[in-house]
């Protein structure tokens, strides 16, 4: 079977960390960049493929890409991946997915009607981390509650590098570009979440000037739909370990911690144990002699559960990727799961201006509102 020719659109922090599987991937060529930025020459140059500042250029060279990997700032994943489409280039598009529910409803109209795959680019849901959790999570029996963290600090560099990553309507802010990796994961171990409170954590961050500047973080509760509550602290400004980047060592950016413990970003508590991740200690009462009763008067044993972490989590996505576009699999992570992903994100902030807990609109009812919005008033979701 001959490769599949691939592209990438946006070559900022993510899109040469995607290029560099493609070209070591014997499924896959990269035949291509755009980005109309002068600096991505530079990186194309490396890789020794052509770089276009269009789709239209690129297409007008003579050049016909079977899918694309859309890696560019948030608030141009829809148009771009609409052009895509409109040409019947299949799409994995980096998450969030969108920076409005509304245009990312449009653009899974669109796929869906010229019959493009796409596939939303949640690679965490491949991490060997995450692969093994949800194999253990059986062993806590039912799923009462989960605490979350992600918290570490940006420098300051990050955000005078590009504009975007201040302005919030932009897509800038830890809650669309990190919390929306966790609230994908948590519904993809737990089920869909229903209801959110959020409250914004204070601000101490002065570093680029915007009209729309973005938050810090927040602390959040959480309600799912299976009954389980859930607490997640998220913040990019103050020195910690607890987060998944840290705990995991998927970012080679960012030093991995020595010792797991200290990177424990979920503790799932259940009926049965209690689960940490990513250190697999696994605490139960499993071993008691028979005859006592187990409970708070019994002593608890930890397990160090089994699990293997070998693989690159962008490589395991492109393996699917490129399966699904040949038909041999169901995508692992499909625009439905994208949007979910962003209404519990538009709860949120919508949580975080009104002061008071918001619903969660499931993907069905908002596109049944969109198509009705003139017979359905909106206060219906709140």
């Amino acid at each position: 079977m001959s490769q599949l020719k691939l592209i990438v659109c946006g070559l900022g922090l993510i899109g040469p960390r995607h290029a560099e599987q493609i070209a070591q991937n014997k499924e896959t060529e990269l035949i291509a960049f755009i980005d109309p930025s002068p600096k991505a020459q530079l990186i194309a140059d490396q890789f020794n493929v052509p770089l276009y500042s269009s789709l239209t250029e690129l297409l007008n060279a003579g050049l016909r890409p079977d899918a694309a990997y859309v890696c560019t700032p948030n608030a141009l994943h829809v148009s771009v991946a609409l052009e895509l489409a409109n040409e019947s280039i299949h799409i994995l598009v980096e998450k969030p997915i969108s920076t409005k529910v509304e245009d990312a409803i449009a653009l899974k109209d669109c796929v869906e009607s010229k019959g493009v795959k796409l596939l939303v680019g949640h690679h965490r849901r491949f991490n060997p981390y995450i692969l093994a959790t949800k194999k253990h999570l059986s062993k806590l029996g039912a799923i009462i509650a989960v605490d979350g963290v992600w918290t570490l600090k940006k420098n300051d560099t990050y955000f005078k590098q590009v504009y975007w990553r201040n302005v919030k309507s932009l897509g800038g802010g830890p809650i669309l570009i990190n919390l929306v990796h966790d609230l994908d994961l948590l519904q993809y171990l737990m089920g869909p979440i229903k209801r959110v409170y959020a409250e914004k954590l204070s601000q101490h961050r002065d570093i680029v000037e915007s009209d729309d500047p973005v938050d810090e973080g927040a602390v959040l509760t959480l309600s799912f739909k299976s009954g389980a509550k859930g607490t997640f602290i998220v913040s990019d400004n103050v020195i910690s370990p607890f987060n998944f980047e840290m705990g995991t060592g998927e970012n080679p950016l960012i030093p991995k911690v020595e010792d797991p413990t200290d990177g424990v970003f979920y503790r799932i508590f259940g009926t049965k144990g209690t689960l940490t991740v990513p250190d697999f200690h696994y605490y139960h009462q499993n071993d008691l002699k028979p005859g006592l009763e187990k409970g708070w008067w019994e002593p608890l044993h930890k397990t160090v559960l089994e699990k293997d972490i070998s693989g690159i989590p962008f490589a395991l996505q492109l393996d699917h990727f490129v399966k699904y576009v040949r038909g041999e699999e169901d995508a692992k992570c499909t625009i439905t799961d994208g949007i979910s992903a962003l209404l519990v994100i538009e709860a949120i902030m919508e949580s975080l201006e009104s002061g008071a807990p918001r619903n969660v609109k499931s993907v069905s009812s908002f596109t049944s509102f969109l198509k009705n919005k003139d017979e359905d008033p909106i206060k219906s979701f709140l």
